[in-house]
């Protein structure tokens, strides 16, 4: 009985040691052939691409995602403004930073990369995710941002995600070690969530999927540094909003809010929301489309750029 018992109570010790053996010895490793630079920001090494001459701009991707979210879009903006994209840590080809991670820390990186690349008056135009950070920043007004283009964004707590609707999964992977194990085992097996993802992202315009693009997020999506820094994120994202968006009156910067009528209600209902509270907003929403408008709108999403940009 009592051989019985340790087996029983072994068992899972040596399972979940495993577990975490296997992401201890993973690692990240950036395949041949990546676009881009990389800089160290923080101790953590940040890929980058940078295009094109006149007034600076960063553009800031979601979660999860990468320089990669900005193709359409990347050449024609290069032609009139020195564009800057980059992949935030823990996501596309950068590193994977030794600590938790959000829009405070998202937000502190932005700001380092805009010094360290020497960037200076910056539009900012953030997609999704990166929306939360670029509002985090023109709230905080201490970077060298001088106006902001937030597209298809999450702005306010009480969404839910499709990520957000796996939870209980999000816990176990932001376990230390055991976390990362966790996503290497389930990287394998993650290619359906992704598909959903993207179908959910694109919708109604699935048929706009380009060709491969599928095969290439599965590639950077399903890293486990990618599936670790996902959940961590979102664990405080909606924590986050709450604190952040009081302060919205208070920004004084230029801000383009950018919406597809077709994204999720508390999406689109957070852009009309947000352009009533930041003085001077400007609010444009995209009849018939939905979340991933640099695929889906590339024409009119670079006329409303060219219309952030002149703004200071």
């Amino acid at each position: 009985m009592k051989r019985a018992l340790k087996i029983v109570v072994a068992v899972p010790l040596v399972l979940l040691a495993g577990i975490a053996l296997l992401g201890w010895l993973s690692n990240d490793k950036v395949p041949r052939g990546v676009s881009g630079q990389f800089i160290s920001v923080d101790g953590v090494e940040i890929r980058y691409v940078q295009k094109g001459v006149g007034r600076d701009v960063l553009l800031i991707h979601g979660t999860p995602s990468s320089i990669e979210e900005w193709q359409p879009v990347l050449d024609r903006w290069a032609s009139v403004a020195r564009v800057t994209a980059y992949d935030r840590p823990g996501h596309g080809w950068s590193g994977a930073p030794n600590k938790p991670t959000g829009l405070d820390y998202n937000a502190r990186i932005a700001r380092r990369l805009m010094e360290e690349l020497h960037l200076h008056d910056v539009l900012v135009v953030a997609h999704s995710y990166g929306g939360s950070v670029a509002l985090k920043l023109a709230a905080d007004n201490d970077s060298a941002a001088t106006g902001f283009m937030v597209v298809a964004s999450t702005a306010y707590p009480g969404g839910k995600s499709y990520v957000q609707e796996h939870a209980g999964l999000g816990r176990l992977l932001r376990l230390p070690l055991l976390g990362r194990g966790l996503a290497v085992l389930i990287a394998p097996f993650g290619g359906g969530m992704v598909q959903s993802g993207i179908e959910r992202g694109f919708h109604p315009d699935e048929r706009l999927i380009p060709a491969g693009f599928v095969a290439q997020r599965k590639e950077i999506w399903l890293q486990p540094k990618v599936t670790v820094s996902l959940a961590q994120e979102l664990r405080v994202h909606q924590e986050q909003l709450s604190a952040l968006a009081p302060r919205y009156p208070g920004i004084r910067r230029p801000v383009s809010i950018v919406v597809g009528s077709q994204d999720r209600p508390d999406v689109v209902s957070g852009a009309r929301r947000l352009a009533g509270e930041i003085p001077g907003a400007r609010l444009t929403v995209l009849e018939g489309a939905g979340h991933m408008l640099q695929f889906v709108r590339p024409e009119p999403l670079t006329a409303l750029f060219e219309q952030a940009s002149a703004l200071r």
